[in-house]
Formats: structure tokens, C-alpha cells, sequence
């Protein structure tokens, strides 16, 4: 019999494990969901080898929710490249209701939300859910919690009872510290990352090659080999950064903010605070184009998979905690030509 007979199972059913969405192989996810509501792993935040300026990206976004055709629209926010937003003015607007009018408040924040997440990438140490990701480097997508553990290590308070709190940068390649994650379930939607925390020492990075475990040491040999370990090995940041709107998108979310705001007055004073004045001229456009009515049938349409809806957190702290001269610090020393260990290594990668 041929193969022209062949059926593939694959081509005909969709795969259980997968959930129906697609998943992003370069993002680290220690999901509590898949493992009966709890996730432990120690990893290490790196920096990014490519660009030390983006090892700790924070990134604003925006999501419209049309709550009666549950179709949704995910925007990155223009404040991300120091634009005009009419989202950030529309957020500042909802909030402004919440004491004055709750109910349009509710309405409005149950179909408009703005927030902020941070991207870096972490070296995967131990994880006994996923043994095949331990020694990779991942994407890992956080949200603030996790970012003011990070803070505290660089910013620590002062404490009367303690003689000095001593700085430590995570990302810190010679003196930086593993992380502990713990995650469970704060309620079916949020993640619950409190009893997640830093280690007490500071550590070199230890990173694997092959089956051997190598510290990273203070010398030129040792500095080589781990950049072409994260140069190989660390996802490229492109599809995390800010994406620019094309003029489909700003069609898109002029829609979207007539679909949600129904009210004229709230409308208005979109129109009066908002600095866009781009977006100002395409939403008035639509609004003479197509009339009240047909604004009123119009939805958000759906452009990318909700991935991660407990990822929304509005705390604020963009600042980047280091520069690029802090991460790895290196003593000069003459290169040996003499075969040693570090060669051995590099026939590894």
C-alpha cells in the first residue's frame, strides 16, 4: 500500500497539551496550572547579551475587551517610545470615575485595561517540572512583584538594627544571586508569586556545557566563554520590544475606543485632554463617516492570543537598575596560548 493512503492523526485533531493556544518556545512560563497549582524552579537573571540596556525591558500595553462579542484587541502603548497616547489619557480618564460615577467606572474598566510588564533574560538552574529546560536561556515575562524583589536587592531599605544593607545587582554576572520561584494560585486568574525570593549569597553564575558545570571567574578566558554561551544561547528581545502601530492597527483601535465608550461626555473628554492629536482626527473621522449607530455595532477585533492575563499589574518603576559597566567587571590579563581547560570548553558550545 502507499503512503498516498496516509492520514495523518495529527492533521485531523487538535493536540490536548496545547490548550488551543500557541505557545512561544523562547518565553520561560513556570506555570502553577499545569502542575496541579504549584511551580518551583531556580533560575538566574543574565544580561542581555546582545544589548546590556534591555536586560530588564519594561513594556506598557493596552487590551480593548468587547464583553458581547468577547472578541479583544492587544496594543503596545505609544509612552513606549515617548509618543502622545490617547490610551494613556483614556486610562487617567476611567480612573478619574471610579469615585464620581461607579458604575460607568466598573463598565469602562471591565472593557478597557493599560499595564505594564518587564522582559529579561534568566538561565534556567533547576527545574523539576521541565528537566529539558535546565541549562537554556529563556525570555522570562514578569510582572511588578517580581520587579520590586529585584529593586529591593539593588535599592535595599535602611534598617536601624542592621549596620549596612550591602547592594547587590542580580543581573551581576560574578556577584549576583540565583531566584528562587515559587508560584501558586492567588485566585483562578492571578498567579500568586510571594513566596518566590532571591538567595541569601552572592554567586558567580554557573552555567553548563555538555555535562560539566562551569563558575564564571574574573579572568579574560572565562569572560570569552561566557559571552559566546549567551551570544549562542539567549533568544533574540525583537518580538518583545515595542511594536510600532501600522495604519491597520490605528484603524483598529479607533474602533475599539468607539465601541467601548458609549458615552458622549466621557467621549468628549477624551477629545479635550488627549494630546494624539492623530488619533483624535481618526476617531472623528469614523464618528462622521458611520453615525452613532453603526459606531454602536462595531467591535474590537481580535488580534493576538491572551497569553498571560495574570500578567496585569499597574505599579510603576521603569528606571533600568544598572548600567552597562556594572555587570561583569573583568581584570586585563595577556592571553596564554598554551592549551588549558577553557579550550576544552569551547569545543563544547
Amino acid at each position: 500500500m502507499t503512503d498516498f493512503f496516509d492520514l495523518p492523526k495529527e492533521n485531523f485533531v487538535k493536540s490536548s497539551t496545547q490548550s488551543g493556544k500557541k505557545v512561544d518556545q523562547n518565553l520561560y512560563n513556570p506555570d502553577p496550572d499545569a502542575y496541579n497549582g504549584s511551580y518551583k524552579s531556580v533560575f538566574r537573571f543574565i544580561p542581555y547579551v546582545h544589548d546590556k540596556s534591555l536586560s530588564k525591558y519594561t513594556k506598557y500595553s493596552a487590551k480593548f475587551f468587547n464583553p458581547l462579542t468577547k472578541e479583544s484587541l492587544y496594543v503596545d502603548c505609544p509612552s513606549n517610545v515617548e509618543k502622545p497616547s490617547i490610551l494613556w489619557d483614556l486610562e487617567r480618564i476611567i480612573k478619574s470615575l471610579k469615585d464620581e460615577e461607579p458604575e460607568l467606572h466598573k463598565q469602562l474598566e471591565a472593557s478597557f485595561s493599560r499595564w505594564h510588564t518587564h522582559h529579561s533574560p534568566v538561565y534556567i538552574k533547576k527545574d523539576p517540572q521541565r528537566p529539558e529546560l535546565e541549562g537554556s536561556i529563556k525570555i522570562f515575562k514578569f510582572s511588578a512583584q517580581i520587579n520590586n524583589l529585584i529593586e529591593s536587592q539593588i535599592n535595599p531599605e535602611e534598617n536601624d538594627l542592621l549596620e549596612s544593607v550591602a547592594s547587590v545587582n542580580p543581573y551581576h554576572l560574578l556577584e549576583g544571586k540565583d531566584f528562587l520561584c515559587v508560584v501558586g494560585k492567588k485566585t483562578r486568574q492571578y498567579r500568586d508569586w510571594s513566596k518566590s525570593k532571591f538567595m541569601d549569597e552572592t554567586t558567580p553564575l554557573v552555567f553548563k556545557i555538555g555535562d560539566k558545570q562551569v563558575p564564571v571567574e574574573n579572568n579574560e578566558k572565562s569572560v570569552k566563554l561566557v559571552q559566546e554561551f549567551m551570544k549562542k544561547n539567549t533568544p533574540e528581545m525583537d518580538s518583545y520590544l515595542h511594536q510600532n502601530w501600522t495604519d491597520e492597527t490605528k484603524e483598529k483601535v479607533a474602533e475599539a475606543i468607539l465601541s467601548t465608550i458609549t458615552n458622549k461626555s466621557v467621549l468628549n473628554l477624551l477629545f479635550e485632554r488627549s494630546k494624539d492629536d492623530e488619533m483624535k482626527s481618526l476617531i472623528k473621522s469614523k464618528m462622521n463617516n458611520t453615525g452613532s449607530e453603526s459606531r454602536a455595532s462595531k467591535a474590537p477585533t481580535k488580534q493576538v492570543e491572551d497569553e498571560d492575563d495574570d500578567l496585569i499589574f499597574k505599579s510603576s518603576s521603569d528606571d533600568l537598575p544598572f548600567s552597562n559597566d556594572d555587570v561583569l567587571e573583568t581584570e586585563s590579563s595577556s592571553s596564554d596560548d598554551e592549551y588549558d581547560e577553557y579550550d576544552e570548553l569551547f569545543k563544547g558550545l
